[in-house]
């Protein structure tokens, strides 16, 4: 439909153009014959010895009949004479002399007697002419003459600048009024239309912002100047008696100079033409030459120099724009429509002007018409060409959508790729680890030498520290991908302290070094925040502090509470060497280290303060250098937390001995033999009852047929995996609806805990699991649903609630 609506706007101002035009032509052609006395036929030309101001005696010698209307000012004669007879009855008729208003100074005599006081000039002002018009009109019947003469002589004074090709017609004053207002709408309409166009292209550059347009506005101002002083309508608003005739082409030359671009940009000649754009830049720069000398060449150089120039760019432009027209290439077919008019007018022009044709009064509309119409076929050249600009465009932004869409889906492939085999990899690892840590769990309350002790801690010490490098490293990747998402539960920042110090002890005794760790008495008791996270935390900056203090040395990590404020503060304070203000910003970053050889010397790959850092701010929190020097280094974690309201709920019969003596019953789910049999052996050590199932599907059967007390679960298993399991006990497991589900996995990614979360579990565990945190998830969820199932069985409201 847009494109229905723009091709009939196209037609329309193409119609309209010519039937304005043609309506003028027959206008004129209607009004003028029978009505114009022509008196070239009369006109006789002085051709002798005579280069005065006064008029030639009749009787001299050198007047010939004239056998052409053109004429040329040369160094030798100032002034050119004609002479015509007339009848008195023509004179009273037809008092108004009609000549081309390219003519320059013009005096016209009657019977020796001048009719005007001063020449008339083609550019002087209309209000100092006879008649108040750009053509010049001289009046005849301004002089007495005698009564008697029945015959008069006229005599035309002309004092040329240039060339000049001019008509005779004597008129009278209906005749000249009309022929006078039909000339002057017609100039103004012509340049209307070029004004027109260009204020239309002026918005469109708005529009667009492509600097094509700003081309054709200038072209089209110097275009409209152009035409004014062709059809000398400029009179009416610049008083330039005086100024040189060749002034009017250096705006010619200005249109020529400013339309190079707009034929490249048109034909494209930049990506088609790349030769010929190169020339067109030369025969420009040419323009540009010429038009600055200009004021110093004369008129006949300024117009050699303009024809050297320009047409061979016309004829070239033509060439390439015929070419370009028959691949379909519509901007050049404009081009065609509109410049073959303008090449036409150029030729018939120069042939008036050379006097191969007789002169006549449209001859000063040829270019500007021409003008008015290429003008209007350029601009729509230029809508066509941003048409197939914008055409391109869509294509090429369709392309880019595909390859991004494409890449996209590369990505989104790569990354389920990546995450597959992180968690892959990660279930590899842990599974064994969990099996190491199982059966050192159980070893630990084993009779033990020295020597077998000693070796017992190496090998729990290098378990911890693989299981903390695996769970850096993933937790790592999803810190880039940005997943890191926190969840927040209730723990003493005490118990973390205990277990930190536990797990370094044996580092910070191989050195050795000095470990401390101290808790400010403000800090809470049991803080609301993701402690697991924090851990995470700690360990990474323990870790490098141990890594980088020299034996001798000492670590302390402090906690204090912000004054007035829920924000925990932690300190880790080191004697290692220190970090440089230069380097400050470099240790956040990946895989960098302070200084080269640093990972030579102490080990490592720059994972742990980035990683650090990823971790504190998913807590809300953020983590700093706080102070550095050669002798140590201070980093300050702050991480906010919520406060947890104790309210406690006594029940003497409860808490009586033997109160409550069933055992808590735990299912194990678990599809590693070896690991289900391991977890079943910890639970029997603290006195749980359980069984074992090695798929979620039997988990899901399990958890129908009785009710339990926990379940342990396992996420990646054959048949049904945990995430399902759980659903379906959820909605199918009546007896189970509210018992704990406690996920322990080998997958330790951040998204991954939130889908098991999100499930319907209620806490999740990483594998391995130390059986310190078994036997917390034992007395936290296993212990508390015996205790709430006996006080229901015993019609007992109320529960011991940690809020």
């Amino acid at each position: 439909m847009y494109r229905i609506g723009r091709d009939a706007c196209k037609t329309q101002i193409i119609t309209l153009f010519f039937c304005f035009f043609a309506s003028f032509v027959l206008l004129a052609d209607e009004n003028k014959p029978g009505g114009f006395l022509d008196l070239e036929p009369r006109i006789e030309v002085f051709q002798g010895d005579w280069d005065k101001a006064d008029r030639p005696d009749s009787s001299a010698k050198g007047w010939t009949r004239l056998s052409e209307t053109s004429f040329r000012a040369d160094d030798k004669r100032e002034f050119i004479w004609l002479r015509a007879e007339i009848s008195k009855t023509e004179l009273t008729t037809k008092p108004w002399l009609l000549l081309h208003p390219y003519i320059q100074k013009v005096t016209a005599f009657v019977d020796g007697k001048a009719t005007t006081a001063e020449p008339v000039n083609f550019w002087s002002n209309p209000e100092e002419r006879p008649l108040p018009h750009h053509f010049i009109a001289i009046p005849l019947n301004t002089v007495d003459l005698k009564p008697s003469a029945q015959n008069h002589t006229i005599h035309i004074r002309v004092e040329p600048l240039f060339h000049i090709n001019t008509f005779f017609y004597l008129l009278n004053e209906r005749e000249l009024v009309h022929e006078l207002n039909f000339h002057t709408a017609l100039a103004f309409s012509l340049l209307a239309i070029i004004a027109i166009m260009a204020i239309y292209n002026l918005f469109l550059y708005f529009s667009v912002r492509d600097t094509v347009y700003l081309f054709y506005v200038a072209a089209s101002v110097a275009t409209l100047l152009y035409s004014a002083l062709l059809t000398n309508v400029q009179v009416y608003v610049v008083d330039a008696v005086n100024a040189h005739p060749k002034y009017g082409f250096i705006f010619g030359l200005t249109s020529f100079i400013l339309h190079v671009p707009l034929f490249q940009r048109l034909l494209d000649t930049r990506k088609r033409f790349a030769r010929i754009h190169r020339v067109a830049n030369v025969i420009a720069v040419c323009g540009v030459f010429l038009l600055i000398l200009s004021p110093l060449l004369t008129y006949d150089l300024l117009v050699a120099g303009w024809i050297f120039l320009a047409y061979p760019m016309y004829v070239g432009a033509l060439i390439l724009a015929f070419r370009l027209a028959k691949t379909g290439y519509r901007p050049a077919i404009y081009f065609v429509v509109g410049w073959i008019p303008f090449l036409f007018a150029v030729t018939m022009t120069s042939l008036e002007y050379a006097s191969f044709i007789r002169p006549t009064d449209w001859v000063s509309y040829f270019i500007p018409a021409a003008l008015s119409w290429e003008m209007a076929l350029f601009s729509l050249a230029l809508a066509s060409r941003i048409k197939i600009l914008r055409d391109e465009r869509d294509t090429l932004q369709a392309q880019q959508i595909e390859v991004s869409e494409k890449a996209r889906k590369a990505l989104e492939r790569s990354n389920r790729i990546k995450d597959d085999f992180l968690n892959a990899v990660s279930h590899e690892l842990r599974t064994p680890l969990h099996t190491i840590q199982g059966q050192l769990d159980l070893l630990r309350e084993a009779p033990l030498n020295r020597e077998q002790s000693d070796a017992f801690r190496l090998i729990e010490y290098a378990n911890l520290r693989m299981t903390r490098q695996v769970g850096g490293i993933l937790d790592f990747v999803d810190a880039q991908d940005e997943n890191l998402l926190s969840s927040p539960q209730v723990f003493e920042p005490q118990s973390l302290f205990d277990l930190l110090e536990y797990e370094f002890r044996e580092a910070a005794r191989a050195k050795p070094l000095a470990l401390a760790f101290g808790m400010d008495d403000s800090v809470p008791g049991k803080v609301f925040m993701d402690g697991l996270m924090l851990e995470k935390v700690l360990y990474q900056l323990i870790d490098n502090a141990v890594k980088f203090t020299p034996a001798g040395g000492e670590v302390l990590v402090r906690a204090s509470r912000l004054a007035d404020d829920s924000v925990l503060r932690i300190l880790v304070s080191d004697t290692g060497p220190g970090i440089p203000d230069s380097q400050r910003e470099k240790v956040f970053q990946a895989f960098k280290q302070g200084e080269a050889g640093l990972t030579r010397r102490y080990g490592g790959v720059g994972l742990g303060l980035p990683l650090a850092s990823s971790l504190a701010n998913a807590l809300g929190g953020r983590m700093r250098v706080l102070e550095t020097a050669d002798k140590g280094t201070t980093l300050e974690v702050t991480v906010p937390y919520g406060d947890v309201h104790q309210s406690e709920f006594h029940d003497p019969e409860l808490l009586s001995p033997g109160a409550v003596n069933q055992v808590p019953r735990v299912l194990v789910v678990e599809d590693d033999a070896g690991n289900r049999m391991i977890l079943r052996k910890q639970l029997e050590h603290m006195g749980v009852i359980s069984e074992g199932v090695q798929n979620g599907l039997e988990a899901v059967q399990a958890a129908i047929n009785e009710p339990w007390d926990m379940i342990i679960m396992d996420c990646q298993m054959p048949v049904m995996d945990g995430i399902e399991a759980t659903r379906e006990i959820r909605l199918k497991a009546p007896a189970n609806l509210d018992t704990p589900i406690i996920a322990v996995t080998a997958n330790a990614s951040e998204s991954y805990r939130l889908q098991c979360l999100e499930a319907g579990m209620d806490d999740y565990c990483t594998k391995p699991l130390r059986m310190d945190k078994l036997k917390c998830l034992i007395t936290h969820y296993a212990e508390n649903r015996v205790v709430t199932r006996a006080r229901e069985q015993r019609g007992l409201k109320g529960t011991l609630i940690d809020t």
